[in-house]
């Protein structure tokens, strides 16, 4: 353990980190836990969108499902919103990697959506079982067998209007509450698509940054090569240089020699 990690009182201290560094950490996390909370929220509406033109197909599972899908689109609209300030606070590889996983929800969410359309429009819900009680006839003493049978009719022939009436009425409510179902997950296919393309613009400036950073490591290693060679040329004159002078040295001490020893003769 080296003296930096060390505090005065012998207890380890942790690396600095600013404010800023911290609260963006604690985004990123955040926007992780939404996210893996998108997921499971796709995945339950898949299984209930699986359920649809089955004999599980009710009122009640297509208002469930109704509820999801906006919840859903909008938890996504709150993430993607989210990732947008993350992305201008901080482009690193970890908000790319949150936009990737973000896009493969929203895929997954919007073909959800669109499996859910198609089975909505194709069929309707089943319809509640309902007992029939007929209407009572206050049938006074005294009323023979043809009258009686004929006031059953009228009451059995009563008794299928209504029936029917209920029914259409039933079945015009259950259309009109399918088509609003239907312009609703519609909408949420659209605000989807333009998240898409909201993601689209993150994932390019994201690579325009990379290709950035891979441009300047580029420069750096060029640069650190051309260095490298300058120093190689400096060495190789600077060993010229020393060959010169001992040259040099050697003629003058060789030219020295010789004159002496002219001289002493």
């Amino acid at each position: 353990m080296s003296y930096s990690d060390v505090a005065r009182d012998g207890k380890e201290l942790r690396p600095y980190s600013s404010p800023q560094q911290d609260g963006n950490d604690k985004a990123t996390r955040e926007v992780q836990q939404q996210l893996f909370g998108l997921s499971t929220q796709v995945t339950q509406l898949r299984r209930d969108v699986d359920r649809l033109g089955t004999a599980q197909d009710t009122v009640k599972l297509r208002q469930k499902i109704a509820e999801a899908n906006q919840n859903t689109t909008s938890s996504a609209k709150s993430i993607g919103q989210r990732l947008n300030t993350l992305h201008a606070e901080q482009k690193t590889q970890q908000t790319g990697r949150l936009v990737s996983s973000f896009e493969a929800t929203l895929k997954d969410l919007q073909t959800t959506l669109k499996v859910a359309k198609s089975k909505e429009a194709a069929s309707l819900p089943k319809e509640a079982k309902q007992t029939a009680v007929p209407a009572a006839l206050d049938l006074e003493s005294g009323v023979n067998a043809d009258e009686h049978q004929a006031l059953m009719q009228q009451q059995q022939q009563q008794q299928e209007r209504l029936v029917l009436e209920s029914r259409l009425q039933y079945n015009d409510a259950l259309i009109d509450e399918r088509d609003e179902g239907i312009q609703d997950i519609q909408r949420n296919i659209q605000d989807i698509q333009e998240m898409f393309q909201d993601m689209a613009v993150l994932v390019h400036d994201q690579g325009l940054q990379i290709d950035d950073i891979d441009a300047n490591v580029s420069t750096y290693e060029l640069r650190t090569e051309q260095a490298g060679q300058e120093i190689v040329k400096a060495d190789t004159y600077q060993r010229a240089a020393r060959n010169r002078k001992c040259i040099l040295l050697t003629i003058v001490i060789i030219v020295v020699v010789v004159l002496v020893l002219v001289v002493a003769q």
